[in-house]
């Protein structure tokens, strides 16, 4: 539960059904209630959020308001996923905490620069993965002011983002 009174959506980009599993069972022994969508390579991950194909019902779709994201996957990266959302707009509010097996340095960078919001090694131990369940909620679910996009819908935030570029006062003649 946000500070605003409503669930917030979580996406969650993973192909790895026992990583799926395990996250499933932390966020559960955390007492997370949130809804929980699920992908399972780049690509859904893209029509996921830009509301394409299979993923068009934003009703049964909505905008996450934090999406959980795994840097090596089929189809399109993780990295492909950063990378295309940081140049939609109205989806660079959207949170993202990447999660992956890699501490490379340079993936920590890249994602950092593409816009991730936070790079986590996958926790080994089910008390390690609830532990980090725990602070997703603390601060991601409950202390965190989701964007526009994620609390009114795309078409409300877009209107919003147009009134906030548009100049509010006429120029000099």
């Amino acid at each position: 539960m946000s500070n605003n009174g409503c669930l917030q959506n979580i996406l969650l980009v993973e192909d790895d059904e026992n990583d799926i599993f395990f996250l499933r069972r932390a966020f559960k022994a955390a007492q997370i209630e949130n809804p929980f969508y699920i992908v399972r390579n780049g690509q859904e991950a893209i029509d996921y959020l830009a509301g394409t194909g299979e993923f068009s019902d934003r009703t049964k779709f909505p905008l996450p308001c934090l999406m959980i994201l795994d840097l090596k996957m089929p189809v399109k990266t993780g990295m492909e996923v950063l990378e295309w959302k940081c140049q939609q707009p109205v989806l660079k509010g959207v949170p993202c905490i990447v999660l992956s097996s890699s501490a490379h340095r340079h993936d920590i960078e890249r994602a950092y620069r593409f816009g991730a919001n936070g790079f986590v090694v996958k926790p080994l131990s089910i008390e390690a993965r609830t532990a980090l369940a725990r602070t997703i909620k603390g601060f991601w679910l409950e202390f965190n002011q989701p964007p526009l996009a994620c609390i009114e819908g795309l078409e409300q935030a877009m209107k919003f983002y147009a009134r906030m570029d548009a100049p509010s006062f006429a120029p000099p003649e």
